[in-house]
Order: structure tokens, then C-alpha cells, then sequence
């Protein structure tokens, strides 16, 4: 709700004051690429930018800030410190955000927590070195759908991952899929899971070359083993 209603406004805005996307973008510093995604709901501006964007825009940043909830008196980016590392929050009833001032040289936040309202699967909200929220991505993720290097996540994709389902070299899951398994259900070359397929398995029900149950379990592959 706050991207939609916020990439709304800026596009009001800008269209009242006659500004084409690539004109407003100079005027803030950014691509004319990146204020269509502001527009389109597909990226938040930089908390740091509203300031700059207001002014461009010709507003007061509680006016460029007013549509996402007229009755919320305190939408001002505020100063805040998660982890040790300063940033700047902003906290509506449908969204919570932090931002943290340290960058990446591909202006990618060290921590980004995008924590909204409602659950939103397509586009990450959260990006960066850390990312945490209801749709994540980073080297390290947390969120409901989390795609990382460590990622964690009731539907995550990574080189290490935990969640209900999972994807990835090392992955711990309800439904694991990956180079290492461990599952319910467990698809990989080295899989241990009631449902087991892979090179070398383990579980009640194991398919592979190598295949180990127990004595009541089942096995298939070219090399079975019953312990």
C-alpha cells in the first residue's frame, strides 16, 4: 500500500508540474529509469532522497508523504540505528522501513528491512547486504520469500537455506531441493528426507544410485541398502 499510494503521488506531482521522468530525475540526481520504478510500485526512492524529491517536486516532504496516511502526524524520516549501523527510518501503519546510511559502491544499503502490511511475492522490497522483510533479497535474507547466500524464508533460494521450501547447495526444508538436502521431501545429490531422491539417499522412501532405508522402508536405485 505505502509504494503504490507514494508512486502515485510522485507521479501526480511531477505530471502537475509538467516535468518529464528523465527532467525530474536530473532535478533529484537519479536515471528517468528510476523514477518510472518509483512510479510503476516496483522501487521505494531513497529515504535520503525525499527531501531533495519534495523540493523538486515543489511540496513539503509531509506533503509528498501526506497521501500514504492523512491522519499520520509523524511520516518524517527519522533517524535511527539497527545493528550498530546508522539509517533512516520511515514507520506507517502499513509499512515499517530502514535504511542504513552505509553503502555498498553499487549504492546498496548494508541493511535493508522492508517490513509491510501486506505480503507482496513479486519484486524484492528489501535489497541489500543484509535484507530483511516480507519479500527479501541479499547476501544475507530473512523474509517470507528470501532469495541469498544465507537465506532464510518460508520460500527461500540460496547457496544455504532454511525454510518451508528451500533451494539450494546446502538446504533444510519441508520441501528441499539442492546439492545437500535435508527434507520431508528431499531432491539432491546427497538427500536425507521420508521422500528421498538424489545420488546417494536416505529416507523411508529413497531413490538413487546409492539408496539406504530401513528394514520397513523402500528402496530403488543401482546400489540399495537396508540397515
Amino acid at each position: 500500500m505505502y509504494k503504490r499510494m507514494l508512486g502515485e503521488t510522485i507521479y501526480q506531482l511531477r505530471k502537475g508540474k509538467g516535468l518529464s521522468q528523465s527532467e525530474l530525475g536530473e532535478l533529484v540526481g537519479v536515471s528517468n529509469k528510476a523514477v518510472s520504478k518509483w512510479e510503476t510500485y516496483e522501487a521505494n526512492p531513497d529515504i535520503t532522497l525525499l527531501p531533495l524529491l519534495a523540493q523538486a517536486l515543489g511540496v513539503s516532504t509531509d506533503e509528498l508523504l501526506t497521501d500514504i496516511k492523512a491522519e499520520k502526524n509523524d511520516l518524517k524520516p527519522k533517524e535511527a540505528r539497527i545493528f550498530g549501523m546508522a539509517g533512516m527510518v520511515i514507520e506507517t501503519p502499513e509499512v515499517y522501513e530502514f535504511i542504513s546510511d552505509k553503502k555498498t559502491m553499487n549504492d546498496l544499503p548494508y541493511i535493508h528491512i522492508h517490513i509491510g502490511k501486506q505480503i507482496q511475492t513479486i519484486n524484492a522490497k528489501a535489497r541489500g547486504v543484509v535484507a530483511i522483510g516480507n519479500n527479501a533479497k541479499g547476501m544475507v535474507s530473512i523474509g517470507l520469500f528470501s532469495v541469498g547466500l544465507i537465506s532464510l524464508g518460508m520460500i527461500s533460494l540460496g547457496l544455504f537455506t532454511l525454510g518451508i521450501v528451500g533451494i539450494g547447495l546446502v538446504s533444510a526444508s519441508t520441501f528441499a531441493f539442492g546439492g545437500v538436502v535435508f527434507g520431508a521431501i528431499a531432491v539432491g545429490v546427497v538427500s536425507f528426507g521420508a521422500i528421498s531422491i538424489g545420488y546417494i539417499s536416505y529416507g523411508a522412501l529413497a531413490i538413487g544410485y546409492y539408496a539406504h532405508t530401513a528394514a520397513e522402508g523402500y528402496a530403488k536405485g543401482k546400489h540399495i541398502f537396508i540397515h
